[in-house]
């Protein structure tokens, strides 16, 4: 058996046809259940099994060129990542061409591929990889590439202490904070080899970049919000860290910005705190949670309940709106809507569950307050209107609300 070719630097994605042809011949030497092949005799249940040949056994020679491949892959893998991670720490800062900014958003969705095997995820931050992924949060005035930088430092933080530590460590929490609360740029590229374009490529972007529909730097928000949830799960430093920071005052902001996704990241991650301990329980009731919540809980009702379709009264509109979200094909901004409608009475039911009252007296004014009883009586007024078929579609967030409306009703 010849060796095989070792995978090039730069090969990239294209290189898993490498790993394809090995895992075929791997699977090739097994035999579905059969038995393996030996010197006993195997007498054949049946007629049918006489037919059916022993599996061939894997000889020295096929076992040495299988581990040889193995190996010479993991060591390229390592070698790979820290090529892509020094790519990506040249003129981290500064404003690219488009072809430029395209092959790092390449490189990076590259990278975050690499990092999934919780093996290479550990072996990046040995290398000092992380630190280009910060640098990139922090300095890149091109939205895309922090969005997708803050993608993979949170795929190698989740779950791996040593990973959270190197990224605490290298000063990942502030950039990430700056991220989620909205605060950047994102400046359109430069033309190829323009260099001197580059402050009016500045200028041109300070407008369009603080548009508060910019798509990109919603997504920066976002990644960003799940770069803080992996890097603060399990780690008592980080949340120290976040919480110094002013993580806390982020969330509750998050909550009240014009965008679904954002909401439901900060929505998840607000339960996450709050149900640790009673300290973060206080900090999150402190600094507004539950109205912040109830709020966006009021804007996901609205957003179903908009008389655009069948231009009827309010109390109308709502009724046939909600039936006919439950009855077709919801668009993207109704599943979006739900998914904030769940996020939210999740949060507020946990935090009245989880709160000691006697600790934190000021949650039950926050509880008992005009704006949760409001957004709740609408919640149910909606879910009401919904006939018997379509009530089971919203049957979990019916329960949530008539836990709480038990409760403080």
């Amino acid at each position: 058996m010849p060796e095989p070719d070792p995978p090039r630097d730069d090969d990239g994605p294209s290189e898993r046809n490498n790993w394809n042809s090995i895992l075929k011949w791997s699977l090739g030497q097994t035999d579905d259940g059969l038995p393996a092949a030996t010197d006993d005799v195997i007498e054949p249940e049946s007629e049918s099994d006489a037919t059916v040949p022993a599996r061939t056994p894997i000889s020295e020679e096929d076992r040495r060129w299988f581990l040889h491949a193995m190996q010479s892959g993991m060591i390229d893998e390592i070698k790979r990542m820290k090529l892509i991670t020094q790519a990506l720490a040249i003129n981290a800062g500064e404003i690219l061409d488009a072809e430029e900014v395209a092959a790092r958003r390449e490189l990076l969705e590259e990278l975050q591929d690499r990092v999934g095997s919780i093996d290479n995820g550990g072996d990046l931050h040995t290398i000092g990889g992380l630190v280009p992924l910060i640098d990139t949060c922090a300095r890149s005035p091109h939205a895309t590439l922090r969005a997708a930088a803050a993608e993979v430092l949170a795929i190698t933080v989740q779950n791996h202490i040593k990973a959270q530590d190197a990224a605490l460590d290298n000063g990942a929490m502030t950039p990430l904070l700056e991220m989620a609360s909205g605060r950047g740029v994102d400046r359109p590229p430069t033309s190829r080899g323009d260099s001197g374009n580059a402050e009016e490529g500045k200028q041109a972007g300070d407008s369009e970049n603080k548009m508060p529909n910019n798509p990109e730097m919603g997504q920066c928000r976002v990644k960003a919000l799940l770069g803080l949830s992996c890097l603060l799960r399990g780690h008592l430093r980080a949340q120290e860290a976040f919480t110094h920071g002013g993580g806390f005052a982020l969330l509750r902001d998050c909550l009240q910005v014009d965008d679904s996704k954002v909401r439901t990241k900060a929505l998840h991650l607000a339960r996450h705190l709050v149900t640790l301990n009673m300290e973060h329980m206080a900090a999150g009731v402190d600094a507004g949670f539950i109205a912040a919540a109830a709020a966006a809980l009021a804007r996901s009702l609205l957003s179903i309940s908009s008389t655009e379709r069948s231009g009827g009264t309010d109390a109308d509109s709502a009724t046939y709106n909600a039936t006919d979200s439950a009855t077709s094909d919801a668009t993207d901004e109704e599943i979006a809507a739900g998914q904030v409608r769940e996020a939210a009475l999740r949060l507020l039911l946990d935090m009245a569950q989880c709160v000691d009252f006697e600790k934190v007296p000021e949650a039950a004014d926050h509880f008992r307050s005009d704006v949760v009883a409001r957004v709740l009586a609408a919640a149910r007024v909606l879910h009401d209107g919904l006939g018997a078929a379509d009530r089971e579609t919203f049957m979990d967030e019916i329960d949530l609300r008539d836990k709480l409306q038990a409760m403080f009703g």
